[in-house]
């Protein structure tokens, strides 16, 4: 039996200040991101894990770095990165953003999933380099615990498409930073969710939850 562990990263002050981040942004925690990182560790701390993956970004492996002191070496890999926003990474949620934002949602829950933002990644593009990481991940490991530390976007798609929902539905799977999403991987590699978006450890330490809703 195979577990995946599936968190998106800690707070960030793009995240703070409703700022698009995407895969071209490479942002540090915040010192709530830190005490993010660290309760989610706190709770998983003893979850022995056969390997630990985070992004090629700063912000995920900041998230499980605690990890490292118990020994784990943490893997990098690109095919996790956060989704390519283009022309909107870097900017402000300001009214054009917002627009922008729901337009391109829109188009991708009536199911044209080949568009996206000018310079920016679709969502099969990335569908297609995660699942290069998922073929790769169950080559190897299809017992035990895998920790994998990702991004918002980037996670939803991943999900929808793990767990069969299509990625037209992908807005449905909600992404606090550090949430936890458990799935259970079958020997016939059929997966169900054991957990979606669990933040009972931020919530054990008083820890907020900042959120923002680019569609408002």
């Amino acid at each position: 039996m195979l577990k995946l562990y599936l968190i998106r990263h800690g707070e960030t002050d793009y995240n703070l200040r409703g700022i698009v981040q995407g895969g071209g942004v490479d942002s540090d925690l915040n010192d709530t991101g830190r005490k993010q990182g660290r309760a989610f560790f706190e709770v998983y701390k003893d979850v022995p894990f056969t390997k630990i993956y985070s992004s090629r970004l700063k912000r995920t492996s900041q998230t499980i770095d605690d990890f490292r002191h118990l020994g784990y070496e943490i893997e990098k890999h690109e095919g996790i990165n956060e989704f390519g926003w283009g022309d909107l990474e870097g900017r402000p949620a300001d009214d054009e953003t917002k627009r922008m934002f729901r337009e391109i949602t829109t188009e991708w829950e009536n199911g044209n999933l080949d568009v996206g933002l000018p310079n920016g990644e679709t969502p099969l593009i990335v569908q297609e380099r995660c699942r290069r990481f998922f073929d790769m991940l169950f080559e190897q490991e299809l017992r035990g615990n895998v920790l994998i530390c990702t991004h918002g976007r980037t996670l939803r798609i991943i999900l929808a498409d793990l767990l069969g929902e299509g990625l037209q539905n992908m807005h449905l799977f909600h992404h606090d930073n550090t949430g936890v999403n458990i799935l259970h991987v079958e020997a016939d590699k059929s997966i169900n969710a054991l957990k979606l978006n669990c933040i009972e450890h931020l919530e054990k330490h008083n820890l907020a939850v900042s959120r923002v809703d680019y569609r408002k």
